[in-house]
C-alpha cells in the first residue's frame, strides 16, 4: 500500500506543473542599491519568481523614480559597444538571485528604435527588420550581449552560461507593434533573431522568448512551428480579452511542444481597479498560464502616460502581492517552466 501510494505521488508530482507570477521593471538595474532591493525583497514576499527588463539607454528619473542616466550599448555607434548597462543588469540578476528571483531580459527595445535610436537613425523603424546590414548588425548585438560581455560578478562567465540567473531572452520588447499588418508579415524577424540567441545559448533552460504583441495578435501560428526557434509566445494584453484566444492557443502551444506567458498586463488607476486586478488574474488563473505584471516601482506612482503602475508597498500593493501568492499556489499548469525557473 505504501509503495502504492508513493507511486501515485511521484506521478502526480510529474503530470502537475506549478504556475507563477512575476513582474516587468524596464529600469530596475539603474536604481539606487536601495531602491532595487526594496523593489526585489517586494517580489520576494509575493512570491514572484521572474523579473522582466530590457537593454536600452535611458535618461534619468524614469517614471519619477531615482533611476540614474544610462548609456545604449550602441550609444556610440553601431558594434562600439559600452558595457554599462550590461554592468547594471549583471548587478541586478545577482540581486535577484539572491532573492530566489530569474531575470527575463530583452536584447533591445521598439520604443528605443522609434525614438531615434542609433538603429533607428541609421535604418529607420522598418528599415531595421528588413535591411540585411541592420539584420546582421543586431545579430552582432546579439552576440556581444550573450558572449562578448561577462559578468565580473561571477566569474567572468558570459550571459549564456548563467542560466541559474537567466529564466529567458527575447530579441525585443513588443517588435513591430507599431503597426499590426508590418507585424503579421514580417514574423520571421522574431524566429531569425530568436534562431541567433538560440545559437548563441546552448542551455534550452534559458528559454526564449517572442517579446510579446497586441492581445490576441501576440500568438501567431508562426511561433508554434518546429522551424522557428521561439520557445514561449509571450502575451501582451491590456484589453482583459483572454478567453478569446487562450484556449486555442494553449492546445497550439501544448502540440507544438511549446509554452505560453502572459508577459504583460495592467489595469489602469481608477476607482474599480481593485476588481479589475481580481477579474484579469482570475481570468490568467482559470487557465493557470503564469503571468508578468506592467509594473512594479518604488516610489510614490508619478502617475504618467498610461498609468498601470503599482508601488510596493504602497496603494494596491497587497491586491497585487495577494494576487501573485495566489497564482503561485495554482499545480495543474498546462506548462512546465520549473527547469528553468531553478536557481
Amino acid at each position: 500500500m505504501k509503495f502504492l501510494l508513493l507511486l501515485a505521488a511521484l506521478i502526480q508530482s510529474t503530470w502537475a506543473a506549478n504556475s507563477f507570477a512575476g513582474s516587468n521593471n524596464y529600469y530596475a538595474w539603474a536604481l539606487p542599491d536601495a531602491d532595487r532591493a526594496a523593489l526585489l525583497d517586494g517580489m520576494q514576499a509575493a512570491g514572484m519568481k521572474v523579473l522582466r527588463t530590457w537593454v536600452t539607454g535611458l535618461g534619468a528619473g524614469q517614471k519619477g523614480s531615482d533611476s540614474v542616466a544610462v548609456p545604449d550599448l550602441e550609444a556610440n555607434g553601431i558594434g562600439n559597444y559600452d558595457d554599462t548597462v550590461l554592468n547594471r543588469i549583471d548587478q541586478l540578476m545577482v540581486d535577484a538571485h539572491a532573492r530566489g528571483i530569474k531575470l527575463l531580459i530583452g536584447m533591445h527595445d521598439v520604443n528605443a528604435l522609434e525614438g531615434g535610436d542609433i538603429y533607428g537613425s541609421t535604418y529607420g523603424t522598418e528599415g531595421f527588420y528588413t535591411n540585411s546590414a541592420a539584420i546582421n548588425n543586431f545579430n552582432q548585438r546579439i552576440t556581444h550581449i550573450l558572449n562578448g560581455h561577462k559578468n565580473a560578478l561571477l566569474g567572468n562567465q558570459p550571459w549564456s552560461d548563467l542560466s541559474a540567473y537567466i529564466f529567458g531572452l527575447e530579441p525585443q520588447n513588443e517588435p513591430m507593434i507599431f503597426d499590426q499588418s508590418f507585424y503579421t508579415s514580417h514574423l520571421s524577424w522574431i524566429c531569425n533573431a530568436a534562431l541567433q540567441i538560440r545559437n548563441n545559448v546552448g542551455d534550452k533552460n534559458q528559454l526564449i522568448f517572442t517579446g510579446g504583441g497586441s492581445a490576441a495578435a501576440s500568438v501567431q501560428s508562426a511561433f508554434f512551428s518546429s522551424s522557428c526557434a521561439i520557445d514561449v509566445v509571450a502575451i501582451h494584453d491590456y484589453t482583459d480579452g483572454y478567453d478569446s484566444y487562450m484556449p486555442s492557443a494553449i492546445s497550439q502551444a501544448k502540440a507544438a511542444g511549446k509554452k505560453l506567458l502572459v508577459e504583460e498586463w495592467g489595469s489602469l488607476v481608477g476607482s474599480g481597479r481593485t476588481a479589475n486586478l481580481d477579474s484579469n488574474v482570475q481570468k490568467i488563473n482559470n487557465y493557470q498560464v503564469p503571468w508578468l505584471y506592467w509594473q512594479l516601482i518604488t516610489n510614490a506612482d508619478p502617475h504618467q502616460g498610461e498609468d498601470y503602475e503599482i508601488d510596493v508597498g504602497g496603494t494596491d500593493w497587497s491586491t497585487i502581492e495577494g494576487l501573485a501568492q495566489s497564482t503561485g499556489q495554482l499545480t495543474s499548469a498546462p506548462f512546465d517552466f520549473s527547469a528553468s525557473l531553478a536557481l
